[in-house]
């Protein structure tokens, strides 16, 4: 196939997930062993005034994610009426499975990476709103927006303690937020760190772009430049030159130490 007909829209769990712009295709790709599944496609999803984006993801908790099934959730948004609807794939069935939907006024589904936090898919909003789907109980969940302004798009992602956050830049420090909960259990969001970022990276208006969700670093796009952060260790390496992209879907191998890059360019 050619690499200008397909977009990467996901990366999880051994499994790449890329979208045929001309044709609207979907296809599942184990970068492993090379097996690719095509998904039917699902016609609600591509009509006129409507944006989407997908995630792919493990059917059940499994050492092996290559002999494991596998979930395509597929969610779009009327620029008409701001409903926002949720459709899964089973690779199992081969089927698509029912529809559920949910208003949202104002507030369409974005291109950024997805999260996956226990068995809730999250996806951003274009207002920056966050919003979730169940898994388990097939329904919709809406998550306040971050309160602070970026001017760059921000990234959600999984916590080390395994709650809800995401990651903004403003200037060159690198804000952390979580979901956190407060009294009576309400949850909301807390800035838990700030990096400074401004003696790491090359001149230029740095933006995250991706989140390896394994390996607990962040990727930040530079203009031309991507770096890859170990939130961790806080090592900062410069892991490509010289591409234009918007958004990294990362890809830990299973059989040597590293990360494999998946981007979708601009």
């Amino acid at each position: 196939m050619s690499h200008d007909d397909w977009w990467a829209l996901d990366c999880r769990h051994g499994h790449a997930l890329l979208e045929s712009r001309p044709a609207g295709e979907l296809l599942v790709w184990d970068l492993v062993t090379g097996d690719q599944r095509y998904l039917p496609r699902l016609e609600q999803a591509y009509q006129k005034g409507l944006e989407y984006n997908a995630a792919v993801l493990c059917a059940a908790d499994h050492n092996d994610y290559h002999s494991c099934p596998f979930l395509v959730a597929l969610v779009f948004s009327s620029r008409v009426d701001f409903i926002t609807s949720a459709c899964v794939y089973s690779s199992e069935t081969g089927v698509w499975g029912d529809i559920t939907s949910i208003h949202v006024p104002n507030s369409l589904v974005g291109a950024n990476p997805t999260a996956l936090v226990g068995n809730t898919l999250y996806w951003l909003l274009g207002n920056n709103g966050i919003i979730g789907f169940d898994l388990d109980k097939y329904r919709f969940d809406l998550i306040e927006e971050v309160p602070y302004s970026y001017k760059q798009a921000i990234i959600i992602m999984p916590t080390e303690d395994g709650v809800l956050g995401c990651a903004g830049v403003d200037g060159f420090k690198l804000h952390l937020w979580s979901r956190e909960a407060r009294i009576h259990g309400v949850e909301s969001w807390t800035r838990c760190r700030i990096i400074d970022l401004e003696k790491s990276l090359a001149p230029g208006v740095p933006a995250p772009a991706g989140y390896a969700e394994n390996a607990n670093v962040i990727f930040i796009d530079v203009y031309s430049s991507v770096y890859m952060i170990h939130l961790k260790s806080m090592k900062i390496e410069e892991v490509t030159e010289q591409r234009n992209c918007i958004y990294i879907f990362p890809y830990t191998s299973f059989y040597s130490p590293g990360i494999a890059i998946i981007s979708s360019a601009a």
